[in-house]
């Protein structure tokens, strides 16, 4: 006979006033182990649990089967083992993902860092690992479509983000299927807000209508930034946004050693890592001679401060311009957009877009811009067309 009892961690007693809650004691997520003799061997293990429900479970088919181990079952891989060896797969310098992504696929697995969920007021979802230690889930095999449903259900985000976290989960037991831990990917179960994965959303220049060329969104940003009180660096930044295609992460913190001996610059993207160099713009050189650098070389940033507390700076003065410029969904990362289109616009090859962009893969630039291609979309409206040439009139429709 087996009996279960709970191990309770140092921190799980000093939770309770520094004494001990009990072997029988439930409510906390410590491990769950056994004792007792199974043909005639005395054991004492862990059960990989800490579902007091499955470790009753568990006792009862060791003591049926008369033996701690299954001869016939495979080793049971955790979902800590199973996350860390996913982790190092994905976070490699040479595998490829983008920082972004990477943070990203960290925040569904292993959870939001525990200092800044004290500190944040925003809403967050737990990581799949810190939900599973809630519910007593340890090991992989534990977590089939009933219990990722669990898990996804009552998440409090948005449709995009609800999405997004379903296709990680998939890439996670995609990856554990592959490697042999469990025989089917229980996530591919897991539905999509409206049944199928969300479109991307299609990319929102400035002035589409009239671009190439400069529109009245254009000309009322310059307005309203030439008059606003840091005037000159305002109008700097903008220019280095609209005309570099940066990121306001990477726009803030420029400095005068991303500037190169003939005028061009280089720099490495801060969400991907990957290297850009590009040649600048004539009105981004006037704009940039108008202003000093400070003694750190930043021209827009003090250089102490984080990149988030000085992005957030300067784009609540760019939320004041787009408000009084009437621009509805005006934000910053609408240059870079500008910077794409405007350049595919002008007939520049979208592999060469997608390193001034400076994306990891040329894929990600198709995916967001291949429909502002000239050469495709004539190619599209030529073909249907032809189509449309080739079908026989079949007479008026009647009413």
């Amino acid at each position: 006979m087996l009996t279960i009892f709970k191990r309770h961690t140092n921190e799980c007693i000093q939770s309770h006033g520094g004494k001990d809650p009990g072997r029988k004691y439930r409510r906390c997520r410590c491990a769950i182990h056994a004792e007792g003799h199974l043909g005639g061997v005395m054991y004492r293990k862990a059960l990989d649990t800490s579902s007091w429900t499955r470790a009753e479970g568990l006792a009862r088919d060791k003591e049926a089967r008369g033996t701690w181990n299954d001869p016939a079952g495979k080793k049971q891989v955790t979902l800590q083992e199973a996350i860390h060896t996913f982790m190092v797969s994905v976070s490699g310098p040479s595998n490829g993902n983008a920082k972004g992504t990477v943070a990203d696929i960290r925040s569904a697995l292993v959870g939001v860092n525990p200092e800044w969920a004290q500190r944040t007021t925003r809403t967050y979802n737990d990581g799949l690992l810190d939900w599973c230690r809630d519910h007593g889930y340890i090991t992989l095999q534990e977590l089939t479509l009933p219990v990722l449903t669990e898990y996804v259900g009552p998440m409090k985000c948005s449709p995009t983000h609800r999405s997004t976290r379903i296709r990680l989960l998939r890439r996670f037991f995609r990856y554990c299927e592959a490697a042999g831990w469990i025989t089917k990917n229980p996530a591919m179960g897991l539905s999509h807000p409206n049944g199928k994965a969300l479109a991307v959303k299609q990319k929102e220049p400035f002035d589409l209508k009239t671009l190439p060329e400069p529109g009245p969104e254009w000309q009322a940003i310059i307005k309203y930034v030439q008059a606003h009180s840091s005037g000159p660096r305002f109008l700097a930044l903008t220019l280095l946004m609209r005309h570099a295609g940066l990121r306001i992460s990477d726009a803030v913190m420029f400095n005068v050693d991303k500037i190169m001996d003939d005028g061009s610059i280089w720099l490495r993207m801060k969400k991907t890592g990957e290297p850009v160099s590009i040649p600048m713009h004539s009105e981004l050189k006037a704009a940039l001679d108008t202003i000093e650098p400070n003694e750190r070389g930043y021209y827009f940033s003090s250089g102490a401060s984080t990149v988030k507390t000085a992005a957030d700076n300067w784009r609540r003065r760019f939320e004041g311009v787009f408000k009084v410029a009437g621009i509805q969904g005006g934000h910053p990362h609408r240059f870079r957009h500008t910077f794409a289109v405007n350049l595919l616009l002008r007939g520049v090859p979208i592999d060469q877009v997608s390193e001034a962009l400076g994306h990891s893969s040329v894929k990600i630039t198709e995916k967001h811009y291949l429909c502002f291609v000239p050469a495709r979309r004539k190619q599209i409206s030529d073909s249907l067309r032809r189509a449309w040439g080739a079908t026989a009139y079949c007479g008026r429709l009647s009413g």
